[in-house]
């Protein structure tokens, strides 16, 4: 169940709070002034949620490198292995 609470709330409420996370009951949406600023999740939700995002990262980089070889297919092994790595290097400094 998605439940809002503010920082206020959240600070008198935190062992409650964190309970019900922790057991999966709930999950919080954490309202500074009104304004949605911060989620509390379960650790389990978290963990799906990096492999999603790291399956999203992978999957850009492998489109990246698929346009790279497509746009250069002119270019010798050599030559095209250092515009991947160039843009491996580009990718993960993002």
């Amino acid at each position: 169940m998605l439940k809002t609470i503010s920082t206020s709330d959240l600070r008198v409420q935190m062992k409650r709070v964190l309970n019900e996370v922790g057991y999966g009951r709930a999950q919080y949406v954490v309202e500074k002034f009104g304004e949605p600023t911060a989620a509390i999740i379960s650790m389990e939700d978290f963990r799906f949620l990096q492999t999603v995002r790291q399956r999203e990262r992978e999957a850009r980089l492998r489109d990246l490198i698929a346009r790279i070889r497509e746009r250069h297919r002119d270019l010798n092994l050599e030559e095209l292995d250092a515009l991947i790595e160039e843009a491996r290097g580009e990718f993960y400094e993002s």
